[in-house]
């Protein structure tokens, strides 16, 4: 079992066709309330590293994805 959890961000603007899609990587936690703790910590990061361009933001998609579907920051 993998000790990291994933979680892919996408960042859907108001001018792009495609959204920006980048990784981050987290300690996998023992518990599903700690995990959906972490979520939230993730989600409440984001919008706040990306507050600044809130005004060009349309929407935010946070999703943990499978340490098998991410390599090198890429999805496989």
């Amino acid at each position: 079992m993998s000790t990291n959890v994933f979680y892919k961000v996408e960042i859907d603007t108001k001018d792009a066709v495609q959204p920006i899609i980048y990784f981050r990587k987290c300690k996998r936690c023992s518990t599903a309330k700690g995990a959906d703790r972490q979520h939230n910590r993730i989600v409440n990061e984001v919008v706040n590293d990306w507050r600044q361009f809130s005004s060009q933001i349309r929407r935010y998609t946070i999703s943990r994805v499978p340490a098998d579907v991410v390599v090198g920051g890429y999805i496989r």
